[in-house]
């Protein structure tokens, strides 16, 4: 079986997502169809917030790279690919042609990709992962709409003003009350002080983790929250070499759960390579999947294949992230 085509497309539904009221990002979907001379087609996608196109024009730069090539050989391909798209190219070029290959390679077997993987369950935990809304009284109604669906653990993506997010964090958890698992994702709003300030208040709490308190790339940073604080600290998804820059933060002790994201760094093999570095480690590796419904599943099999991932992330609005799949 050989690759012959290579297709990605561009679906820009229109949506927009307010992120700790700093950035209003435009969400759009690159999808990617690798088809073989033997007729299977393997099809990904890829949440990307900006940048859409130079994430198409990396993936048509990368196809002649690919025609020719057995789509099996996935570890040798996405080598290959990490050889010459280091910095010089959209990270989610690489990870949507990589999850594109998972997918061809689970129709040719006929097999799900995570049993394909090697199957650890058929199902997981799902939280609902909010936006960041206007006020305490939206976050409250949205909170409350995500618990009467059935979700036992909700994630805040705050506004990134430490005393207006401490404030929101103990409504909320009064309005959940203690037995729902509750985070927040500050999305690199803090600087040091603010971070441990609100993330003792998250311990008073009873907060599961506390995600991307500062940028992702102070990781002197994050060495010093994760030892100043008991409530396990953790990245955001922007980790663009994968376990190999997941394997410098857990060396400085940085982290205390790991995060990434098929559909941006490394696709489906970088995912879980980096899985299993953390499992190495006695670590969690909490797969972020905020995003498309294909870039969702192509997580969603990593995490039903690994044993150290607890969640599923599941963003709200519930119904609106399966545009482009009709």
């Amino acid at each position: 079986m050989r690759i012959t085509g290579v297709e990605v497309q561009v679906v820009e539904p229109g949506m927009h997502t307010v992120v700790a009221e700093r950035l209003i990002l435009n969400l759009s979907n690159v999808v990617v169809r690798i088809q073989t001379d033997e007729g299977v087609e393997g099809v990904a996608g890829s949440t990307t917030y900006l940048g859409a196109h130079a994430v198409a024009s990396a993936v048509a730069e990368l196809k002649p790279l690919l025609i020719g090539e057995d789509p099996l050989y996935r570890e040798r391909l996405w080598t290959r690919l990490n050889e010459v798209s280091t910095i010089v190219l959209p990270p989610h070029s690489l990870a949507v042609i990589d999850c594109a290959l998972w997918d061809l390679g689970g129709r040719a077997a006929g097999l799900p990709v995570y049993k394909l993987l090697g199957a650890q369950r058929d199902s997981i935990r799902a939280y609902a992962s909010t936006l960041t809304y206007a006020d305490f009284a939206t976050f409250e109604k949205e909170v409350a709409a995500a618990l009467e669906r059935g979700f036992k653990a909700v994630k805040l993506h705050v506004w990134g003003d430490p005393d207006r997010d401490i404030e929101l964090v103990g409504r909320i958890r009064k309005l959940a009350g203690p037995g729902i698992a509750l985070m927040i994702d500050a999305v690199g709003s803090y600087d040091v002080p603010s971070a441990i300030r609100v993330g003792r208040r998250l311990e008073e709490l009873g907060y599961e983790w506390f995600e991307m308190p500062i940028r992702d790339q102070h990781i002197q940073g994050y060495a010093l929250l994760a030892a100043a604080l008991d409530i396990p600290v953790t990245s955001g998804e922007v980790n663009t070499y994968t376990f190999t820059e997941a394997a410098n933060y857990i060396a400085a002790r940085a982290w205390d759960i790991v995060r990434v994201d098929a559909g941006i760094s490394g696709g489906i093999t970088g995912t879980r390579k980096t899985a299993a570095l953390a499992e190495a480690f006695g670590m969690r590796c909490e797969i972020h999947s905020f995003g498309y419904a294909l870039a969702q599943a192509a997580n969603l099999h990593v995490m039903c294949a690994v044993n150290n991932c607890r969640y599923f992330e599941y963003p709200m609005p519930l119904n609106g992230y399966d545009q482009g799949m009709h």
